[in-house]
């Protein structure tokens, strides 16, 4: 069910960036994406195009952006067509220089020096104005299996939503804490993708249709549980 549920709807955003969360030299620049995020419709394509803008011109890491400063970034963003480019490329440089500043631009040297979760979290969105609840969450679910704090953050309520109803995990499991029914779940697959994929591709179900259950917007057609009970 895992990797069927990745192959319809796609794995976790920083994948189709190119990015591995078990690369020291890509977790700058996965902050850096997450930090171009608008929490409007068609987020994670806005993110991927203006993320690409950035790379091209060196602009996706601390170093880079911190050379160049922000109107360099936001004239780039201006070229993606990001909506919000002047606070979008704001938070990246305040990010960016905050993470040279405090940590010597490296974010596994952050997590080092955070005690579980709440800290993890605080440290991440002290580094710039803009980077709150949801976006530090969308930074750490790839994450997961890096640091202990960041393995205690919960399902996202969509991925969770749609996990039960694909039979995933049972009502009233991992509401709290670490994912660890859908964990297990995904380790009895043979082969299965790794959590962070599943839970994106749950999340882009759970939000278009299970925590309402529309089953009339389901993008899984015909194959959707609640269409055919």
């Amino acid at each position: 069910m895992g990797r069927w549920i990745v192959s319809r709807l796609g794995a976790n955003p920083a994948a189709s960036l190119g990015l591995s969360p078990h690369r020291d030299e890509d977790l700058a620049r996965w902050l850096v994406a997450v930090c171009l995020r608008t929490g409007r419709a068609g987020d994670e394509a806005c993110v991927e195009r203006s993320f690409r803008a950035l790379s091209e011109k060196g602009l996706d890491s601390p170093e880079g952006v911190a050379g160049s400063g922000p109107l360099a970034v936001e004239a780039a963003l201006l070229e993606a067509r990001h909506p919000q480019p002047a606070r979008a490329a704001a938070r990246v440089a305040r990010a960016c220089r905050a993470l040279l500043d405090d940590y010597g631009g490296s974010v596994e040297r952050l997590a080092s020096q955070a005690d579980g979760l709440d800290e993890l979290g605080a440290r991440i969105a002290a580094l710039a104005p803009g980077l709150g609840a949801a976006s530090v969450a969308a930074f750490l679910r790839p994450l997961r299996d890096r640091w202990p704090g960041a393995a205690e953050l919960p399902l996202a309520p969509a991925a969770r939503a749609a996990a039960v109803h694909l039979g995933l995990i049972g009502e009233g499991q991992d509401e709290e804490g670490e994912p660890g029914a859908l964990r297990a779940a995904l380790g009895r697959e043979a082969d299965a993708p790794d959590l962070a994929d599943v839970e994106a591709a749950l999340t882009r179900l759970g939000t278009r249709s299970c925590l309402r259950e529309r089953v009339d917007r389901c993008p899984l057609g015909d194959d959707c549980p609640l269409r055919n009970p």
